[in-house]
């Protein structure tokens, strides 16, 4: 199996309208579709699909026995207190524009920002030569890279990188 790239990312949400319209002015993306789905005769629900230059992400309304988090307790816990996805990575060019503009659209601020330098971090690369679309990911250079990390209204993580 080769993996051609990364289709879509799913977050499940409480309400697909409310967080189209969080993502559009959070987070700059834009509406692609929305459909009602009948898989079934006792299942009914939404979903959208919305995009950016890079991301298809898809919103899919929960359950209604789904369950929210509670709202972590640091950046620390929200990124690794559990198994599985645990947050939504998003590439940006200026990380204090960004947030600006994420806490306008309702999103809370968990930690950060935090800077990463070859000073405060040990990395070690593997690959010895990585595709060109992934190469912002190697060691940072002379500038750190800055993070912050948010919860949407839902409470699912984002964390702004800007490298």
């Amino acid at each position: 199996m080769i993996i051609m790239g990364m289709d879509h990312v799913s977050l499940t949400v409480r309400d697909v309208d409310k967080s189209v319209e969080f993502y559009s002015k959070g987070l700059g993306l834009k509406l692609l579709r929305v459909s009602v789905l009948n898989p079934s005769p006792d299942t009914r629900f939404k979903n959208a699909y919305m995009y950016s230059d890079s991301l298809l992400l898809e919103l899919i309304t929960a359950a209604d026995s789904a369950t929210q988090p509670p709202p972590p307790a640091s950046w620390r816990s929200s990124l690794r207190a559990s198994i599985g996805i645990t947050h939504l990575g998003v590439r940006v060019k200026n990380l204090e524009a960004a947030m600006t503009r994420l806490k306008a659209a309702g999103a809370r601020k968990i930690g950060g920002p935090f800077e990463i330098s070859n000073k405060t971090t040990k990395i070690v690369y593997v690959a010895n030569r990585s595709p060109r679309r992934i190469r912002y990911a190697r060691r940072p250079g002379r500038k750190p890279w800055k993070n912050a990390v948010f919860s949407d209204p839902d409470g699912v993580i984002i964390e702004l990188v800007e490298r």
